[in-house]
């Protein structure tokens, strides 16, 4: 399964150039990132990110609404006209969140759908074709039939948004979430025949999981974010404390044979960087992030949480009953 790195397309470190000739590394970027940002007149996201290979490109929809933004199709269009020379665009989309009442997740779905429809026509004159996104409900028969909608349209692939906060289990969400987002993935799999995108869930706590339900890509851009907070991903997930930065959350420090097991992993797969290890590890945000991007593309792992792995496993019994 793909899983591409969200990044700001002038941060670094930039793994596609520190992994060059190792492995390939998609990226995906935001268009409200892009907004205020003059594109070279060459190949323009490729040559303001210096990467040679797959490049996505997300309306940044939440982004925008999160700051109080008003964005519209026009201002998308403009963006993606500018940056041309993507992989693909995903759709400008307006999330429900799990708190709304029914009328007002479907008043956003039918939102949601309308400026697909009228997006897909603008920048179809340019050839640029867009990514719808369906977003999880607790109200899945408001989902589907949203879903139903967009298939009608004939899209070659799919995004799946607003599963996080189901998944993670975060405030507002209903009894039995995660299970029940789950197998909504199954269904989006199941009925959609193209190619199936999860937004927002590339850790290797999950991806697994996902490679089992027969999603095709997904992305993170945790790599950047723990590894800002002093913390490393380990391998099948989890993250641990390497610098003294005080936090409020997650405050499990590394052991010894935890880093032995990063160290071996690294080693195994061949990550270019190892001479560095351990020591900037403690020291270098770009080091650790580095790495951390390293086990979001690599770690194939089962998931080490019990309640991740309980859901791997979980998923696994149902597919090997389906496929008997």
């Amino acid at each position: 399964m793909k899983v591409l790195l969200g990044t700001p397309p002038r941060a670094t470190p930039r793994p596609w150039i520190s992994f060059i000739n190792v492995i390939n590394v998609p990226v995906i970027v935001s268009a409200f990132e892009l907004l205020k940002v003059k594109p070279p007149t060459d190949a323009p996201l490729h040559s303001l990110l210096q990467h040679s290979g797959e490049i996505w490109v997300d309306s940044g929809g939440y982004q925008f609404l999160s700051r109080g933004i008003e964005i519209g199709i026009n201002d998308v269009a403009k963006v993606y006209s500018r940056f041309w020379d993507a992989s693909t665009y995903l759709a400008l989309d307006y999330p429900p969140l799990p708190s709304d009442d029914a009328n007002t997740a479907s008043r956003k779905f039918h939102k949601t759908i309308k400026v697909y429809h009228e997006l897909s026509k603008v920048l179809e004159k340019e050839g640029i074709e867009v990514m719808p996104v369906v977003h999880y409900y607790r109200d899945e028969g408001i989902v589907l039939n949203a879903l139903r909608t967009i298939i009608d349209h004939n899209p070659k692939e799919i995004a799946i948004g607003g599963l996080v906060p189901y998944v993670l289990v975060t405030r507002n969400t209903p009894k039995n979430s995660r299970w029940r987002a789950l197998l909504f993935i199954a269904k989006v799999v199941k009925e959609f025949s193209g190619k199936v995108h999860v937004l927002g869930l590339g850790s290797p706590s999950i991806t697994p999981t996902l490679e089992l339900l027969g999603v095709y890509s997904t992305d993170s851009s945790t790599w950047r974010i723990k590894a800002a907070y002093g913390k490393v991903i380990l391998p099948g997930g989890g993250e641990r404390h390497v610098t003294g930065r005080r936090v409020n959350f997650g405050r499990r420090v590394i052991k010894e044979d935890e880093l032995e097991e990063l160290y071996l992993f690294l080693r195994e797969t061949k990550f270019p960087l190892l001479e560095n290890y351990p020591d900037s590890l403690y020291s270098s945000f770009e080091y650790r992030a580095l790495i951390n991007a390293w086990v979001t593309l690599m770690s194939k792992s089962k998931p080490r949480g019990s309640g991740f792995r309980l859901m791997y496993e979980r998923v696994q019994a149902m597919v090997e009953r389906i496929n008997d």
